[in-house]
């Protein structure tokens, strides 16, 4: 719907028309018919200050394991996970994997100063080979199982003193993986660069771990900590019954063969162990679905599982805050903070990287706050949110808000006659794209110049060298330069309509991208304004009613679908990673916004439903805020 003139005269059209769609009322999260598996009374606890554990292949314990303590190597991507355990100590022996305890007859494995590790190090268990309960003693070289133990205490306190028990099992390395993939090769590959954003973010992947089981007993978790995530327990209890066939046999027989066939990597090789099998599902989450979910459903080990064959592997959280009505565009911080403007609650509403609310229960904003239906955000250099106020209709204004959530001015910075979305360049100025102008602000909020775009509903991107682009009347793309420098680019944008909804997003490479709700397609254009993508755009991928786009840290491109509650996925060539019917999740519910983590995951904003779902790591991490010196780039 175009802004430019209509909808200056339609403050009270707007709040029943597309912008409001489904959000008449106030939805609230279903009602809760579970219980949180987070203090079951059967946990072992240590009496010894000692750090115990145990190893299951299903419902067999696994005799004669080697369990090996990990820590994340921060040194480069790729590099090898770093050995902790001590073989001066007695009971640690040493293979070409790294330093290892076994397990005993009942699968139990016990760890007293057999370690060193740093604070803040990032570390996981790996078990490998043993007897998953097979006659003859005979053992499984294939066997592979992991668990997140997360950061290494600080000071005096060790592991002992804030975990309890150790469960390695199918569920806890589907929880490991998925959550850890951004950052993970294989089992012995967890790795980082040494950049504060990378710590940030491997930390993030790592605590994701604790959103989805439950340590102590290896179980799938319903909900998270405080209640205000869902989890997908059957899905997470699927995947790993995928699993148990191949760990519970000898290694080989057909159960492993069957399962590496059905779980390629992204380039076609087979996977050597289970590990990475499951590390290839999450990378590839449409292929062979319902072959997987058959190896898993033929006799399922770990139960409440999935019924029927899922339309994908993605595993999917959704989180509520239910005073953060109409959720629209967000961002996210230097800490893997999600913010999120509530249209029709005049607020905005802060999620950790765990998807707790920091907020309160009203989100931040209030009278004094100039809030009025916030509509999208950015983030600035000092983790500042900067916030469109969409309304009133005519005079569209900018909120800003210290990274504590207190508003700097009682009095919105002014922004022009209608504007949209937000972008940042090097020098912290703020680009701000407009119904009928793409206006320029100083971090002080002052107005540095504006463009004359008539760029209807459309966003606005800043490229390495500070660039702005966006999308004008008539279809056309404009790269814009201070001090006042308009450049229409020639060849007309066919795969977009100036009255349609067009986000932009600008990969490492400075090409510019764009979706088309109305042509269900994407458009790309290289740094000088030429096209790449072809006339009709890049198509397919389950594309529909695309509201915004992302680029991950892989230079791929993520697209929301708000007429299909679906996501969808395009490698940096155009070609469609997700399948026909998108990426799915039962929590989607008239998506808006999307933002792409630190850890890999894809937060979305479902604006029909007060919540956010997110896909858990998904995607390649990539630095946070977006600026123009690294989007498109892992931390």
């Amino acid at each position: 719907m175009p802004r430019s003139s209509a909808l200056l005269s339609l403050a009270s059209a707007l709040l029943t028309s597309v912008f409001f769609s489904g959000c008449g009322s106030t939805p609230t999260r279903p009602a809760d018919t579970t219980t949180v598996t987070s203090q079951p009374v059967t946990t072992p606890v240590n009496t010894d200050s000692a750090l115990d554990g145990n190893v299951h292949g299903g419902t067999q314990p696994v005799v004669g394991a080697h369990i090996y303590l990990f820590a994340a190597n921060t040194t480069g991507y790729g590099a090898p996970s770093l050995s902790l355990l001590n073989t001066s100590q007695p009971g640690v022996a040493s293979d070409a994997t790294g330093n290892y305890v076994l397990t005993d007859s009942s699968g139990n494995f016990h760890l007293t100063g057999d370690y060193t590790c740093t604070s803040g190090q990032q570390v996981y268990m790996l078990a490998t080979g043993g007897n998953p309960g097979l006659p003859n003693g005979t053992t499984n070289p294939l066997l592979t199982l992991m668990s997140v133990l997360g950061a290494c205490p600080s000071g005096a306190t060790s592991f002992a003193d804030v975990l309890n028990f150790i469960s390695i099992n199918e569920v806890t390395t589907v929880a490991s993986v998925y959550a850890l993939s951004g950052y993970m090769t294989d089992a012995t590959h967890i790795s980082s660069s040494g950049t504060p954003a990378a710590l940030q973010g491997i930390a993030n992947a790592f605590l994701t771990f604790s959103n989805l089981a439950y340590l102590p007993n290896g179980e799938a978790l319903t909900q998270n900590a405080t209640g205000s995530g869902e989890v997908p327990q059957a899905e997470i209890n699927a995947l790993a019954n995928i699993l148990v066939p191949c760990i519970n046999s000898n290694g080989s027989t057909s159960e492993c063969p069957t399962l590496f066939s059905n779980a390629k990597s992204t380039t076609g090789n087979l996977p050597a162990d289970p590990v990475t099998a499951l590390l290839n599902i999450a990378h590839n989450p449409a292929a062979n679905v319902a072959t997987l979910y058959n190896i898993g459903n033929a006799n399922p080990t770990y139960t409440p599982t999935l019924t029927s064959v899922p339309a994908d592997w993605t595993l999917s959280i959704v989180y509520y805050a239910d005073n953060m009505t109409g959720p629209y565009f967000p961002a996210i911080d230097s800490t893997g903070n999600l913010w999120v403007p509530g249209f029709a609650s005049n607020s905005l509403t802060e999620f950790d990287p765990l998807g707790n609310v920091l907020s309160g229960e009203f989100g931040f904003g209030g009278a004094s706050s100039g809030l009025n239906l916030p509509y999208s955000i950015a983030i600035d250099a000092h983790d500042n949110a900067w916030t469109v106020n969409f309304g009133p209709i005519g005079d569209s204004t900018i909120s800003k808000f210290l990274s504590n959530g207190n508003v700097i001015s009682t009095t919105p910075y002014v922004c022009s006659s209608a504007c949209y979305f937000l972008a940042f360049d090097s020098s912290q100025n703020l680009w701000a794209s407009g119904a009928t102008q793409t206006t320029v602000l100083q971090s002080s909020g002052a107005i540095l110049t504006h463009f004359p775009t008539n760029a209807d509903n459309s966003g606005v991107a800043i490229d390495s060298t500070g660039n702005a682009w966006t999308i004008g009347q008539p279809n056309r793309l404009f790269k814009l330069s201070l001090p006042a420098v308009l450049s229409p680019i020639p060849e007309s944008v066919t795969a977009s309509t100036g009255s349609d909804l067009t986000t932009i997003a600008i990969d490492s490479a400075d090409n510019v991208w764009f979706v088309s709700g109305a042509n269900n397609a994407i458009g790309k254009f290289d740094k000088t304004g030429n096209a790449i993508s072809p006339s009709t755009g890049y198509t397919g991928g389950g594309l529909n009613g695309p509201a915004q786009i992302a680029i991950d840290g892989s230079n791929r491109a993520w697209v929301v679908n708000r007429n299909s509650n679906t996501l969808s996925a395009f490698n940096n060539d155009g070609t469609p990673i997700s399948p026909s019917t998108g990426y799915q999740a039962a929590s989607l519910s008239g998506p808006r916004g999307l933002a792409i983590d630190g850890a890999g995951n894809v937060w979305i904003t479902n604006f029909t439903y007060n919540s956010i779902t997110e896909f858990v790591g998904i995607a390649t991490p990539v630095s946070t805020p977006i600026t123009p010196t690294t989007h498109g780039q892992r931390p």
